[in-house]
């Protein structure tokens, strides 16, 4: 299901991201996406729940620039940021329930510090879950880019949960090229976490968005011919596109729909910018 965008969430989040002074994209290591249980999958364990910690995961690990990688938030700013249900107090509760998984030792990714009178300030922790001390500064190539339009432009909020997992996925296993595709065998997809089911939803709803093209590929294998996806993320679109802006996007009309005709003699207003 398409999430429904809140343009007062896009703005906050288009806010938030020129507050962080980000211009190109935020860095993962490999260990975030791929290896034994990683991360990125364990955190989308648990159905709807999943998908709101790795929203609010993503949206604070944006926010946290440099050493020592804190974010003073409230729940509430989070929740508005990312368009959560707007009844009082709905919102950040969700909000908490994803960052109690998050600081979970299970998970490890995020410490929460609540000095007394103080807003609450989520520290990121080493992307890996060892539960270390982070700094963006020591991560070694190879590593994964996301493009900072996945924040700026509303697609973290317009993509389910398991589009925005295998997005990241992909990111890793084209190795962050923008020609040419990529395949994975069954030994590499184990190693993500992800079921056949979730790349195949997945895949479907970005290539629907127009942010990836599947190609089946014909190749020998131990002389018998065998197929095989390839898969291309189109980042052009990501950058050049808002949500629901792609001609080629199924969910565009739906979404953005014409703006009424003006009535005769009455102005219309154009909507106020909304702060975080």
């Amino acid at each position: 299901m398409v999430p429904q965008v809140n343009s007062e969430a896009v703005q906050r989040l288009e806010k938030a991201v020129t507050k962080s002074q980000r211009s190109r994209s935020v860095r993962f290591p490999i260990g975030f996406v791929r290896g034994d249980d990683p991360p990125l999958a364990k955190m989308m364990r648990g159905g709807q729940g999943g998908e709101s910690r790795l929203r609010v995961y993503l949206l604070i690990r944006m926010m946290a620039t440099a050493a020592p990688h804190d974010v003073p938030i409230t729940a509430t700013d989070i929740a508005a940021c990312l368009g959560f249900p707007d009844p009082p107090g709905v919102g950040a509760r969700r909000v908490n329930s994803a960052l109690k998984v998050l600081a979970s030792r299970e998970h490890n990714l995020v410490a929460i510090e609540a000095p007394p009178g103080r807003t609450r300030t989520m520290k990121i922790l080493r992307p890996d879950g060892s539960g270390e001390e982070w700094n963006d500064g020591d991560l070694k190539a190879p590593y994964i880019t996301l493009p900072i339009a996945l924040w700026k432009k509303g697609w973290l909020l317009a993509l389910s949960g398991r589009a925005l997992a295998i997005f990241i996925v992909l990111r890793e296993l084209t190795g962050g090229r923008k020609a040419n595709g990529a395949w994975a065998d069954g030994i590499r997809k184990r190693q993500y976490g992800f079921s056949d089911d979730t790349w195949t939803r997945a895949s479907e709803e970005l290539r629907d968005r127009g942010l990836l093209t599947v190609d089946r590929e014909t190749y020998q294998s131990q002389g018998e011919p065998r197929q095989r996806n390839v898969y291309q993320l189109h980042l052009d679109v990501l950058e050049d596109c808002r949500p629901f802006e792609h001609p080629l996007d199924p969910m565009r009309e739906k979404a953005r729909p014409r703006r009424p005709a003006k009535p005769a003699g009455v102005p219309i207003r154009k909507a106020s910018r909304v702060q975080v």
